[in-house]
């Protein structure tokens, strides 16, 4: 059942109980206990009603943190249909993250460039530039990728973790584009050590902290990374790279 139905059977369920309640015991306090009775059936269908759309938004970034891209494409669909009047830029961007995992840096790359940061709040603004650095260093653009990052770099560090490992995954994947093993690794274990709760960004980080090695002539350090990254998600995209890589060691 979708999020949409099942909130829709909730406000039937919660009407119809008012409905018998109040027929059983007939208002007599001169319609006070109706229109008490009326607001708490209100406030108890909004409040459960968030409580199922916050459900399903935190399965949506479960699925995103594992690479389950069927079941965030579900989710996102819930989400879509239950703000579809209210919160359009916030669903587009999540739409946004399903694309960069399909490794659509094309399709993102566009929406990106067309969300409105202002209605995403204020960390909205950083994390839209740091996905845009993302797809234009997936894109063969490191070096443009690199510039955009370092300048919200400082921002992203002081907004939490999750924010702080994608800065310096980013930044990590830019330098080993650009031949700089030694600076990438600096800031992709940095990224590596704060993807606790996000195992397709610590796979990510593991193994380009790998592919760094590697140019480093480092077989050691390389085959270690590598472990970790397919360790951290072992049927996600980097982690199967990291398998690959492993077996060729």
């Amino acid at each position: 059942m979708s999020l949409r139905n099942r909130i829709r059977l909730i406000w039937i369920t919660l009407i119809a109980l008012w409905i018998v309640v109040w027929f059983r015991h007939p208002d007599s306090s001169g319609g006070k206990w109706e229109l008490l009775s009326a607001f708490l059936v209100t406030a108890v269908g909004i409040v459960l009603a968030n409580v199922l759309a916050w459900r399903s938004l935190r399965q949506f970034r479960k699925a995103l943190s594992i690479e389950d891209i069927p079941s965030a494409q579900r989710e996102h669909a819930n989400l879509t249909d239950f703000w579809r009047r209210r919160g359009r830029e916030t669903i587009k961007s999540y739409g946004i993250n399903i694309l960069l995992l399909e490794e659509r840096y094309e399709d993102a790359l566009n929406d990106l460039q067309t969300l409105d940061a202002k209605k995403l709040g204020k960390k909205g603004a950083p994390v839209i530039e740091n996905q845009i650095a993302w797809c234009y260093a997936r894109l063969g653009e490191p070096a443009k990728a690199m510039d955009i990052s370092q300048s919200v770099l400082p921002q992203l560090e002081l907004m939490g973790p999750d924010y702080f490992s994608s800065a310096h995954l980013v930044l990590g994947v830019a330098n080993f584009l650009l031949s700089r093993p030694s600076e990438a690794v600096l800031h992709l274990e940095k990224a590596y050590a704060t993807s606790a709760d996000a195992s397709s960004r610590k796979a990510t980080a593991a193994f380009y902290v790998g592919e760094a090695f590697s140019a480093l002539g480092k077989p050691v350090d390389a085959r270690k990374a590598y472990q970790n990254a397919y360790e951290a998600l072992p049927n996600g995209r980097f982690g199967q790279r990291a398998f690959e890589r492993l077996n060729e060691l």
